[in-house]
């Protein structure tokens, strides 16, 4: 998955010139920050209540990713 996404950063940065990239991550999904985290995205808070999965509002911590060269 790291991979995969790296390869999409790459991508969404230097062909499109796209200068921030987020991911909206339930906190218990720990796997999924542990990927972003790796990659460079830093944490901007708690978006409270963000989305209603399964009929219950869910937190997701906001990731994102800036690009320097733009």
């Amino acid at each position: 998955m790291t991979e995969a996404i790296k390869k999409g950063i790459d991508i969404v940065f230097s062909e499109y010139g796209l200068h921030r990239i987020e991911a909206n991550i339930i906190p218990r999904n720990k796997r999924s920050l542990k990927v972003t985290e790796k990659l460079g995205f830093y944490n901007e808070g708690t978006a409270y209540k963000y989305l209603k999965i399964n009929g219950i509002w869910e937190d997701h911590i906001h990731m994102v990713l800036l690009n320097d060269k733009v």
